[in-house]
C-alpha cells in the first residue's frame, strides 16, 4: 500500500463472508481429524465415533452409564477424584489462579478477586472450589452428577458463606438461572459429553452468564496434529484443539483467551485452559505458547491419569 494512504476496512457483506470462511476452515479441520479408543478401534472422524455410540435409543444412555459408573467405584478423596496422581493439585490450582489473574488484568474479567459470582461445574468434591473459587469469587454454586462426591463437597464446606448452592445434576441436562455468574468454570468434566450435549451445555450456559461474564474450560487437549482418544474405562474423550474451537464456534462462543497448563508431567495429555464468552461480546484472543506436543498420552477424567493410551 503506497505511503500515506488509510486502508480501507472490508465492506460488512465482504467481512462476514470472511469470517464464515475462517469458521469453516476450522469446522472441515476439526472433522477431518480421525481417532481411536483404548480398545484399539479406529474412527475416521468425530462425526463417525458419535454416529456410532449415540445411535439406537438406549445409545446416548449407555454412553453416560459408563461414566456414571465409573464415578461410582472412586473415592471421595483429591486423590481419588485426580485418579492416584494427588502430587498435581498444586500445579493445577496455582496454574488455574493464574489464568483468572491473568484476565483481571486484561480487563476481560471485571469483577476483582473475591467479587461476584461462580459456577463449578462437575464439582466432585470441591476440589477446584475449595482451592480456587471460594478465594476468587464472593459467592460459588457447584453442580456435579455423583451425589456421593457431591456430599463430600457439603460437609466440607457446608456454612462457609462463600459457598452457596449444592446441586447434583448431570451437565447435559443442568438448568440454573439465568444471568447469575461471572465466571462458569468446567475442568475435567466435558470430556464425557458427546458433541451435540456439549453445544446445548454452553447454549445454556450463555444465558447464565452475566453481561460481560465469561464460561472458562479446563480439559486435556491432544495438541499440534494428534488424534482424538477415546478412554473405555470411562467413555471420556480426549479432543484436539482444533475439535474444541470447532465447538466453542457451533456453540456461538468466542475464544478471548487461551493458555496451556505448565508444570504438568510429560507422561499426562497436555492440559489447555479457554476463557470464552458469546459472539456478540467479542474481544481479541490472545493465547500463552504452547508446551510441548502430545499426540497420545494419558487421558484425564476429572483428572490426570497415567498410562499412555494408543
Amino acid at each position: 500500500m503506497p505511503p500515506g494512504k488509510v486502508a480501507k476496512k472490508p465492506a460488512a457483506s465482504k467481512a462476514k463472508g470472511l469470517k464464515a470462511a475462517a469458521k469453516s476452515k476450522v469446522a472441515a479441520r476439526a472433522k477431518a481429524v480421525g481417532g481411536g479408543d483404548t480398545k484399539g478401534s479406529k474412527y475416521e472422524s468425530v462425526d463417525a465415533l458419535w454416529e456410532q455410540e449415540l445411535k439406537g435409543e438406549k445409545g446416548r444412555d449407555g454412553w453416560y452409564a459408563k461414566g456414571e459408573s465409573y464415578w461410582n467405584g472412586q473415592d471421595a478423596s483429591i486423590d481419588g477424584v485426580l485418579g492416584g496422581f494427588a502430587e498435581t493439585h498444586g500445579p493445577d490450582i496455582r496454574e488455574s489462579k493464574r489464568f483468572l489473574e491473568l484476565l483481571r488484568r486484561s480487563g476481560d474479567l471485571a469483577v476483582g478477586a473475591g467479587d461476584g459470582s461462580a459456577l463449578d461445574c462437575g464439582a466432585g468434591i470441591g476440589r477446584v472450589t475449595a482451592g480456587l473459587l471460594r478465594d476468587q469469587f464472593g459467592q460459588v454454586d457447584l453442580v456435579e452428577p455423583n451425589q456421593r462426591l457431591l456430599s463430600k463437597a457439603v460437609s466440607d464446606m457446608e456454612g462457609d458463606v462463600r459457598v452457596r448452592n449444592f446441586t447434583c445434576c448431570p451437565l447435559q441436562k443442568m438448568q440454573i438461572a439465568d444471568e447469575d455468574y461471572d465466571v462458569i468454570w468446567a475442568q475435567w468434566v466435558l470430556l464425557y459429553l458427546p458433541d451435540d450435549d456439549l453445544v446445548a451445555f454452553f447454549e445454556r450456559c450463555k444465558r447464565m452468564l452475566r453481561s460481560g461474564g465469561l464460561i472458562c474450560v479446563k480439559e486435556n487437549v491432544v495438541n499440534n496434529g494428534g488424534k482424538f482418544m477415546v478412554d473405555r474405562e470411562d467413555n471420556s474423550i480426549s479432543r484436539t484443539d482444533e475439535q474444541y474451537k470447532a465447538v466453542f464456534e457451533r456453540a456461538g462462543l468466542r475464544l478471548v483467551h487461551q493458555m496451556q497448563q505448565t508444570c504438568w508431567p510429560s507422561h499426562l495429555v497436555p492440559v489447555r485452559m479457554y476463557a470464552l464468552r458469546p459472539m456478540d461480546n467479542s474481544s481479541v484472543v490472545s493465547s500463552s505458547p504452547p508446551a510441548a506436543a502430545a499426540t497420545a498420552g494419558a487421558v484425564a477424567r476429572k483428572r490426570p491419569a497415567a498410562a499412555a493410551l494408543g
